[in-house]
Formats: structure tokens, C-alpha cells, sequence
């Protein structure tokens, strides 16, 4: 059960109690009743029960608190209001093994509930709860916060947060995601240490939300169910809507900032352990800080609107196609222009977003996607003129499916938010004064569909006289798209290099045969450290990778030290 109540600071703070059956039970009507293991001394381990514990009654009433009675192993919970009843009771636990005087207490309670409210399972990951015999100890409570309480929260799935209504009322629930989730805005003297987490489709009763604007103080916990340290936070929240949201977490249309005020990292503070079981099906991807992935969040207004039409495709393989788009400027929008390499954002809510509904078990995934989706450009710039580009990607998801399935019969025309992608990771582009080529060697890394920045770059890197080296891991299925590739680089003197795996009946053997007659090396097999470590001139080479992330890794592992560069694409 997470506990939430204005501590003698008068922060807010929340802490998380039980681990075993019977920790929250009725002991009548409107009043509940916990029990459950905590440290007699010292209180300060535990901001909540240190304010519990005490003798003094505010106003000469039950302390105002609130709670979440959670069951993470059936995804079920409850929200319950009130005030803490006079007579708690505290005695040396039966369950400890430990002979210490000040060793863990069981603790009784009870409170009289006002308000009680049921809440859905999104967003709950499973978790297997199974006792554990605590010894907190308190670790550090100034910020900023040190690197254990960074780690808490970076694989975190999950952090409990209470907020109140004045001196009327108090509200507890719990935010889950995907691990990392909650991003650390700033964790320092000079800025301060602020939080930022999205908000996700929810039940539209903004207990939480409401109580922010209208007093801002919250208390965060962090629990950690590997170890059970504890990381209880406490500062000022403000609600982000619309492009005050993008503009710090791209994709998001509400998000929550939370500026850390007070800190208290435990050891060991949990009576339980939580085992992962399976995560959330609503669990959206991980967003990712502005200015970490370097864009922009404001989304354009209609005259600045620059519109993409689709107007042809072309099948290459089973799942993978080649899409061409036609842009059409808006009436005050600036001239778009791309570099070789470079990726395109298109929003697609228009021709999928269904808006709003609380639960959606048969496609829990779309409750919180924008449509939005980001592709690397195939075509090199103008190549297709100065209005047109293509893309070629794998039928993977609404988006990719949804343009797998147009005719040359329908229309689909949809938003441009812009082109990107950072400069370091585009290796020749002779067409701009600012961009110098290398006299390195230039090694590309690719698997898959991985291959379109070297697609949109090869003709440029020819032109510069870079030596271009290619080392690409393909599945048979994906043959046609080797051939396709290589056909239209065959002539600019690139050492080819293609990693193939899976079965392959005839019609694939055709298709290998026509790579080795175009000039390409065919290995039948995964590409190694040895193949990485035997081509360009060690000290004098620059790898390019955009591969699936374990052959990313490998490849990073494999060549560590040397000047390796890749695109993030947390976007």
C-alpha cells in the first residue's frame, strides 16, 4: 500500500507499506485498517511514518493522509481518502530475526475513509510480491541527487506520487511505463533537480492533475523491487499541455514537471521484493528528452504547414516497399530542404488517431500513439526533383501498414513536421559548403532496411573520392532488397560485403547469384569481429552503423576506441 500525507515540513511525501497478505483490511464501516513492518528508530528513514508516529493531532483531527491499496501480481488497485485515527499501536515485530532494540516494529493503524475509488489495471506491470525482512538505512538526503538515486530512477517502472486539495483532502495513485520512463531534466546545483515524466491516457477524473493546479506540492517515491531501496522525492509539480509538453518530451500532448525540493535515499526499505512478471500492454516507448534527440516539439500551424502527398509504391519485398512522396508548401512555410541522410517526421493522426477511450484491450498500444513516425530519406536530395523523396521501409505497425495498403486510387496526404538527423552521422554531402568530406575510411555497418542512409549518401561519398566500405547483414527474405541496392551502386566502386542468413530456395539463389555478378562478396553467416576488425586502416576509419541493436552493440564492443558514429532513434 502506498501512503501519502503532509509531513512536519509540510511537504509532501509518499511511502510504500505492506509486502504480504492482510497489510490493508476493513476493521469496520469507513474505516480501514493496515498492518504492517516498519523501523521504530530512527522515524527519518521514512518521512510518512515519522509524521504518523508522532503524538500531535492536527487541528485536534486525524491527520489527513491518503492511500493506494495495490495488488501488482492482478493488476488491481484502489484509491482511499481520509484521516489517520487516533491509537496507532507499534510493538517489536514477531517476524524479525534480529535481537536489536530498534529493530523492526508491527505496526497497527487504522484510518476513516471519506473517499474511495477503484481504479483500471493500464499501465500496472505484474509483479510477484514476496516478503523481505527490512533494515533501512538512510543514505543521503541532499540534493543533488547522487548517482544511486539517478540509477533507481532510470529503470524504474513504476513511482507512486501524492498530491493534495488544500487542507480538505489528499490523493495517492501510482505512474507506470515502460523502464525509464521518468526523465532527469536537470540534477544539479546550478539548475536545480527537476523531473519530467509523460502523462498517458488515463480515466479523465485528473484526481492527480487537478490537485497540481491547484497546490503544487507533491511527494514521488521511487521503489526499487530488485533491491528494496527506497527513493522518497518531494517538490513542486506543474502540468505541461500541448506544445509546452512537445517542446520538452516530443510526442507527448501532457506531460508533468516536477522540481525535487527534498530527498531521502534508503537502503533497503521495502518489506518485499517484486518480481517482474510481465509488463503492461499500454506501456508506450520510452520518450525521449527535446534536447537530448534534438528536435523540436511545437507542432507547425496551418499556413506553416508543409503537406506530403504519397504518389507512388513500389513492392520490393514481402513486407518491405519503396513510398514517394510530393510536398506541397504551406502559404508561409519556408522552403524545406534535406540532406543525403537525413530523416523526415510525418504525422499520421489524421488518417489514424481514433481519440479518446479509456481502456482498449484488442489495441492497447494505440491509446497513447501520436501516429507519428520518423524515416530515414532513401533518395538523395533533388534526385526525384526538388518537391518529391522516397522512403523505404518494413510493413511494421498502423503507420507502415497503413501505407502498405494505399492505390494509386486513394489519397493520402499528411503533415511534414520537418527533416533531421545530426550532422556527425553523415559521412559525404557535396552539395553543402559546410560539410567537408573525410580522408578516413569509411566503413558502413548495416542490417536490414538499415541500409537507407547509405541508399540516400552512396552517390555523394563516390563523388567526394571516399574509400567506401559496406558491410551488410541481410535475411533471404530480404534479398530483393539487397539486389535492388546494390544495382544502383554497382557502378561507384563500393567494397560490398553482404552477411547472408536464413534459408533460400531457388528463386533466392537467382538472387545471390545476381549480387556476386554485380560485384558483391556473399558470406553465409553472421558477420563477425573479424570481418568488422579486417577492413579500412585501423586509426585512420570511421564506422557508420545502423544496425538492430544487437549487431549495434557488437559492433561497438568490437571496435571500441576508434570513431564510431550512429543516429539514436529514441525519437
Amino acid at each position: 500500500m502506498a501512503l501519502g500525507t503532509t509531513g512536519v515540513d509540510d511537504r509532501v511525501w509518499t511511502t510504500l507499506l505492506g509486502g504480504a497478505p492482510g497489510t490493508a483490511t476493513p476493521a469496520t464501516d469507513g474505516v480501514l485498517r493496515l498492518r504492517f513492518q516498519a523501523q521504530l528508530e530512527p522515524h527519518t528513514a521514512d518521512p510518512v511514518l515519522e509524521v504518523l508516529l508522532r503524538d500531535d493531532k492536527p487541528n485536534g483531527r486525524g491527520r489527513l493522509v491518503s492511500g493506494l491499496v495495490i495488488d501488482l501480481e492482478h493488476r488491481g488497485r484502489v484509491k482511499i481518502a481520509g484521516r489517520m485515527l487516533d491509537g496507532i499501536v507499534a510493538e517489536k515485530s514477531t517476524k524479525t530475526t534480529t535481537s536489536e532494540t530498534n529493530g523492526p516494529i508491527d505496526v497497527l493503524a487504522n484510518i476513516v475513509v471519506d473517499e474511495t475509488l477503484g481504479n483500471c489495471p493500464k499501465y500496472l506491470n505484474k509483479r510477484a510480491i514476496t516478503p523481505y525482512e527490512m533494515s533501512p538505512q538512510l543514505i543521503g538526503d541532499s540534493l543533488p541527487l547522487p548517482a544511486e538515486a539517478l540509477t533507481i530512477i532510470e529503470k524504474s517502472d513504476t513511482f507512486l506520487i501524492s498530491s493534495r486539495h488544500g487542507t480538505d483532502s489528499m490523493d495517492t495513485n501510482i505512474r507506470g511505463g515502460a523502464p525509464g520512463f521518468v526523465q532527469v531534466f536537470s540534477n544539479s546545483e546550478a539548475e536545480g533537480v527537476t523531473l519530467v515524466y509523460p502523462e498517458y491516457s488515463g480515466n479523465r477524473l485528473y484526481q492527480t492533475l487537478g490537485n497540481i493546479t491547484s497546490d503544487r506540492a507533491v511527494g514521488v517515491t521511487f521503489p526499487d523491487f530488485d533491491t528494496g531501496d527506497l527513493l522518497y522525492l518531494s517538490g513542486s509539480a506543474e502540468v505541461l499541455i500541448g506544445d509546452a509538453a512537445e517542446s520538452v518530451l516530443p510526442h507527448s500532448k501532457m506531460a508533468v514537471r516536477i522540481e525535487i525540493e527534498a530527498v531521502r535515499l534508503v537502503r533497503n526499505g521495502l518489506a518485499f521484493r517484486g518480481a517482474l512478471l510481465e509488463p503492461s500492454p499500454y506501456n508506450p516507448p520510452v520518450r525521449r528528452l527535446a534536447r537530448e534527440v534534438g528536435v523540436s516539439g511545437r507542432q507547425p500551424r496551418p499556413a506553416e504547414r508543409t503537406l506530403a502527398s504519397l504518389i507512388h509504391k513500389l513492392p520490393i519485398t514481402p513486407t518491405i516497399s519503396r513510398y514517394t512522396f510530393r510536398l506541397t508548401q504551406g502559404e508561409s512555410s519556408t522552403p524545406v530542404q534535406w540532406r543525403a541522410g537525413q530523416h523526415v517526421t510525418l504525422d499520421f493522426s489524421a488518417q489514424l488517431d481514433r481519440g479518446w477511450s479509456h481502456m482498449r484491450d484488442h489495441d492497447p498500444s494505440s491509446l497513447n500513439d501520436d501516429f507519428i513516425r520518423t524515416f530515414t530519406v532513401s533518395s538523395e536530395p533533388h534526385a526525384l526533383g526538388n518537391n518529391e523523396f522516397e522512403i523505404t521501409v518494413r510493413e511494421h505497425g498502423p503507420v507502415t501498414g497503413l501505407l502498405s495498403r494505399w492505390t494509386p486510387e486513394s489519397e493520402l496526404t499528411v503533415t511534414v513536421l520537418g527533416f533531421g538527423g545530426e550532422d556527425d552521422t553523415r559521412y559525404a554531402d557535396t552539395k553543402y559548403a559546410d560539410t567537408k568530406p573525410t580522408t578516413d575510411d569509411v566503413v558502413v555497418v548495416a542490417s536490414g532496411v538499415g541500409i537507407t542512409p547509405f541508399m540516400a549518401q552512396a552517390h555523394a561519398a563516390h563523388e567526394s573520392g571516399l574509400a567506401l566500405t559496406l558491410l551488410w547483414s541481410v535475411r533471404a527474405e530480404d534479398l530483393a532488397l539487397a539486389v535492388d541496392v546494390v544495382e544502383r551502386v554497382s557502378q561507384l566502386g563500393v567494397a560490398i560485403t553482404v552477411f547472408l542468413t536464413g534459408q533460400m530456395d531457388s528463386d533466392k539463389l537467382a538472387q545471390r547469384r545476381t549480387l556476386e555478378q554485380l560485384g558483391a562478396r556473399i558470406r553465409t553467416r553472421r558477420m563477425t569481429e573479424a570481418d568488422v576488425e579486417a577492413v579500412g586502416r585501423v586509426g585512420r576509419r570511421q564506422f557508420y552503423v545502423c544496425a538492430a541493436r544487437p549487431l549495434h552493440e557488437a559492433v561497438l564492443e568490437w571496435v571500441a576506441g576508434e570513431d564510431v558514429r550512429f543516429e539514436a532513434f529514441d525519437y
